[in-house]
């Protein structure tokens, strides 16, 4: 916005560059106009003179103080004789040609600026017009060249299309969010109607299904609250001197008994590497990769949390043993709702917002995440801290 309202800026300053120099060519024009209607005045009043004494007339006109007595009596005689002088009315001709030529100069050159500066400003006016109303899909009369007026109708352009982008992901997540509600939602409701008409007998079993359904609810809408906060610029960190290796090593134990449940060894291994950092979204970012990991892990295999130092940067990561990342989606993982295949969809738990979120998280520590295949084998999450020093 800021490119865009300079660019105007250059403009409007170009333009104004533009009319100081007609106004000079203007002027210009008169006076040369000027200049030789006195010129053709001055050959015109030599030419009554006899040939003999013109060049004598001329330095006397030029140089008065040194006109002899016989020249200064010979031109009052001549003048006494109906000698028209300097005067006259014949050489305005030049003198009005040439305003007649500045004119229709000016009034062509007007026409031009108007033309090249006007209408593609008024095109943006109009493009914007539509789009305050609602229509994202128009765009102003795009320039040829490589002037101010062609990058700020370009940039401007780029802008629609930005904002068309957003509205279509707008549209999106929340077609997104509503399906991810409804559907443990709707199994909610239906157990619960269940049991309140005897269909189903209560049990602790079928306690721990709801309460599954209520902790899924609730970590979709702790994600969503996440993911609003970041794009909103409000999200909050309390940073306090931690080690991640520390962080990674007390989480794990949460996760012993769904490893167990799962058929996965999860394998801690670190090494000290001190952070500056916030615990509680530290906490989060080892949770939703490690709920990840286990979701895709095959049985029998093994999840990986490495912690160790690196130069200036902790690193962390967690590894799988899984069927790995489709080529070229390791970035795309971290799109929110973003899912790769059928073996990684909702019917495996995931609401698909924790990887947009650890990316979130990460970034706000100044941090940086990134996904590959292991040679061997399954995938690695590698996230990548500042090292508090």
């Amino acid at each position: 916005m800021f490119a865009m309202a300079g660019r105007l800026e250059k403009t409007w300053i170009r333009l104004g560059i533009y009319m100081t120099l007609f106004v000079l060519v203007t002027i210009s024009v008169f006076v040369i106009s000027v200049e030789i209607r006195e010129q053709l005045q001055f050959r015109d009043f030599l030419a009554q003179f006899p040939a003999d004494k013109r060049a004598e007339v001329a330095r006397s006109v030029i140089s008065p103080d040194q006109s002899s007595p016989e020249l200064c009596a010979y031109l009052t005689q001549f003048a006494m004789d109906g000698s028209d002088g300097l005067s006259g009315n014949s050489e305005l001709l030049p003198l009005i040609l040439g305003l007649i030529i500045s004119l229709l100069a000016g009034l062509g050159l007007a026409f031009v600026l108007t033309r090249m500066f006007i209408r593609p400003v008024a095109s943006i006016a109009e493009a914007a017009s539509m789009i305050a109303a609602g229509d994202l899909t128009v765009r102003a009369q795009i320039l040829t060249g490589n002037n101010e007026l062609a990058n700020m109708i370009a940039n401007f352009n780029q802008m629609a299309s930005s904002i068309e982008d957003l509205e279509r992901e707008r549209k999106a997540t929340a077609a997104a969010i509503s399906h991810e509600l409804r559907t443990p939602l709707t199994i909610l409701n239906g157990r619960l109607h269940a049991l309140c008409d005897g269909v189903i007998p209560p049990s602790a079993a079928e306690h721990r299904k709801l309460l599954e359904q209520t902790q899924h609810l609730v970590r979709l809408v702790e994600d969503v609250h996440t993911l609003g906060l970041d794009n909103a610029e409000k999200l909050t960190l309390y940073c306090v001197e931690s080690d991640l290796a520390e962080l990674v090593r007390d989480f794990a134990p949460n996760y012993a008994d769904r490893a167990l449940e799962s058929g996965v060894t999860l394998v801690v291994n670190v090494q000290s590497a001190r952070v500056f950092a916030d615990r509680d979204r530290i906490n989060q970012i080892i949770s939703n990769l490690v709920e990840n990991a286990l979701r895709y892990a095959k049985n029998g295999k093994r999840v990986e949390l490495n912690v160790y130092p690196e130069t200036d940067s902790a690193i962390f990561e967690v590894r799988d043993h899984g069927a790995g990342l489709p080529q070229g989606m390791s970035e795309r993982i971290f799109d929110p709702f973003y899912r790769l295949d059928q073996s990684r969809s909702r019917a495996t738990g995931g609401s698909g917002l924790g990887l947009a979120v650890v990316r979130s998280l990460v970034e706000q520590h100044q941090g940086v995440i990134s996904a590959y295949n292991h040679p061997e084998g399954g995938a690695v999450f590698r996230v990548i801290l500042p090292l508090f020093l």
